[in-house]
């Protein structure tokens, strides 16, 4: 009998896709470690958005909430961890070389040899990514000085899956043994399909108030209607240009005052420009076109 090929993919009636992942598809893949003797199986959510929604009551005793995110399809996604998950989610939105986001993405289930047959693991995020961007998170770059250093090169979108576990310093499981040993297996199940596997760490990956404090600006406009006009006229100014000039006059080309900075940020988020977040908005930062394929229209 020959060998068991070391990834299998059973997709239903909408045909394959490739592994960039911008087109998500109810997937159901196995993966046998033969070293280690496990079968793993990945499980999505048949609408597209997470696989376990908490119950969010209005009654928590402590912060919960769904904001509505334009890199998840315009879902509003959960998060329970004012502390970890929710900065995670504003900077995963934000981010220029991020192009997916998604809370509670699926259900990896690992059956194991021994009394407890089977383990499931519900990682917290999944992104789809630049490569140059997992290379910066794989060198030890914490996350969100990898978003902000980012910077758009010209290259088509290399996208790259990104599974993430979000976790604060104090979390009691950091020093649970039968915890890190999932955290270890789920690890081998990724890197046997080419998903990078992360575990952000509060302290490290995510930034102060003050750091992001240009990426806070362009979160709380994100939602900002835009046009295919707005489009045409910051493409226009920015390519006549050399494709980078100063906030100021790209937001000029779109609205005069708060309009056309909200209109930027929105443009921002759906990837058709890429602001350096480095520098205060006050500052007057630079403003990129992205054109790479990706934008989010």
């Amino acid at each position: 009998m020959p060998p068991r090929p070391a990834v299998e993919f059973k997709r239903g009636q909408e045909g394959a896709v490739p592994l960039s992942g911008l087109r998500k598809l109810i997937v159901r893949r196995e993966i046998e470690l033969a070293e280690e003797g496990i079968l793993a199986t990945i499980r999505e959510s048949e609408s597209g958005g997470p696989v376990r929604r908490p119950l969010i009551t209005g009654c928590e005793p402590h912060p919960t909430g769904r904001p509505l995110c334009i890199k998840a399809g315009h879902r509003s996604l959960p998060w329970e961890s004012i502390k970890v998950e929710y900065p995670f989610m504003e900077i995963a939105e934000v981010a220029s070389p991020i192009r997916y986001l998604m809370s509670q993405p699926h259900r990896l289930t690992m059956r194991v040899a021994g009394p407890e047959r089977t383990l499931d693991f519900f990682p917290d995020f999944e992104l789809v990514a630049d490569a140059r961007f997992v290379r910066a998170l794989d060198e030890g770059t914490p996350f969100w000085l990898a978003a902000m250093q980012w910077k758009p090169d010209g290259a088509p979108f290399d996208g790259r899956h990104v599974v993430v576990e979000a976790k604060d310093d104090k979390d009691p499981r950091n020093k649970d043994p039968d915890y890190l040993h999932k955290l270890g297996l789920a690890t081998d199940v990724y890197d046997r399909i080419n998903y990078a596997f992360f575990a952000i760490v509060r302290s490290r990956d995510l930034p102060t108030a003050d750091a992001w404090s240009a990426g806070h600006d362009v979160w709380l406009d994100r939602k900002t209607a835009v046009t295919a006009i707005d489009v045409a006229r910051v493409v226009q100014v920015l390519t006549a240009v050399g494709g980078a000039a100063p906030y100021s006059v790209v937001t000029a080309a779109i609205g005069s005052g708060p309009a056309g900075r909200a209109a930027l940020a929105a443009l921002h988020v759906r990837r058709v420009v890429s602001i350096d977040l480095t520098v205060d908005i006050k500052r007057d930062p630079t403003v990129h076109l992205m054109n790479d394929g990706a934008a989010l229209l």
